[in-house]
């Protein structure tokens, strides 16, 4: 595999040349092989062990927040260990993220697939609803697990929202005391600004996936929490701006969009202050995360930024067995930890 490497004076920046099989090569083939039912009994299969053996583990957090994950270890002995995050609207069974955890599980890691606050099974552990600044409660949750399981050394990969999530906690690592080893993030989201606008403005199969998905996770959380949720309200909106408007104002602590989009976004500093080695992937052809947003990125010297010409939003599915290219480069990157450990 091929690279084309640039040096800037704060983070590094390569393009790696990598192709998928003829037929595999448009981004919206590519983003949806990255969850869709089709590719499931596959993942699943190879994915096997992660799942019979995952158990559930509650950890909870100084303010009251409670966050869920799955465990899934190959003995009682400590392990290097995986620390994996779903992206917005995913769980710890989306398919991106079983088929890494089945890989890095067969090459010995043990894996954690957290839930991020309001995801999979977990609407009804905090009244409070999921916004993309809960960052500190992700950390501490972290912290909780860290001192619980005390890995010999330990990754945290996220994708989309969730690898947006990953390379934030990256930037807090020394104020909680995480001691892990490198953080990955796929298809991160960069700015939410940009991604709202290609996703109101792209094919509407997009829109249309995540408005569904938003309204089935806002109802669950009605259910639990009837006296938080205006479920007539939210729905009120035709489309994701109108939505995300009145979620800002009434369930975050903004009163402008732009001002809740802007607190999370990893353009900007946001990356100059990484505490940990750290790897951003990204596809130049990713519908959903706008490549422009990569220019405004500003790192140091703890990031690497990995560019993909294929891959669209979270697929990078290389052949017609529906193998992941960034499984394979994300193993790799982990062994090239443990060759300089």
């Amino acid at each position: 595999m091929m690279t084309e490497h640039t040096e800037t004076s704060k983070h590094r920046e390569k393009r790696v040349a990598w192709s998928p099989k003829w037929g595999l090569r448009n981004p919206h083939i590519q983003s949806m092989l990255a969850s869709i039912k089709l590719r499931a009994p596959v993942v699943r299969r190879r994915a096997r062990e992660v799942l019979d053996k995952a158990e559930e583990v509650l950890l909870e957090c100084s303010s009251g927040a409670k966050i869920h994950g799955l465990l899934s270890r190959h003995g009682d002995q400590p392990r290097e260990t995986a620390v994996l995050i779903h992206g917005w609207e995913g769980c710890a069974d989306s398919l991106y993220l079983l088929s890494i955890a089945g890989v890095l599980y067969r090459q010995g890691y043990d894996i954690f697939r957290l839930h991020l606050r309001d995801h999979g099974p977990t609407h009804h552990l905090n009244p409070e609803m999921f916004h993309a600044c809960l960052l500190e409660e992700t950390c501490e949750a972290l912290q909780v697990l860290q001192s619980r399981i005390d890995p010999p050394q330990w990754f945290l990969i996220g994708f989309s929202l969730g690898g947006n999530f990953a390379l934030r906690v990256g930037t807090k690592a020394r104020e909680y005391d995480l001691k892990m080893r490198r953080v990955i993030g796929v298809s991160p989201l960069l700015h939410a600004k940009n991604t709202l606008w290609a996703l109101e403005n792209g094919l509407p199969i997009y829109r249309g996936y995540f408005r569904k998905k938003w309204r089935r996770s806002i109802s669950r959380k009605a259910e639990a929490y009837p006296e938080h949720v205006d479920t007539e309200a939210f729905f009120a909106g035709d489309n994701l701006t109108d939505m995300s408007q009145y979620f800002v104002t009434h369930h975050t602590p903004f009163d402008r969009l732009q001002d809740y989009f802007d607190s999370y976004a990893l353009t900007g500093a946001t990356l100059g202050q990484l505490q940990v080695p750290s790897t951003l992937i990204l596809s130049e052809d990713d519908p959903v995360i706008p490549l422009q947003d990569l220019a405004e990125v500003r790192g140091n010297e703890f990031l690497d930024i990995v560019r993909s010409p294929f891959g669209g939003h979270c697929g990078f599915i290389e052949n017609y067995r529906l193998d992941a290219w960034v499984d394979q480069f994300i193993y790799e990157l982990l062994q090239s930890e443990r060759a300089i450990r």
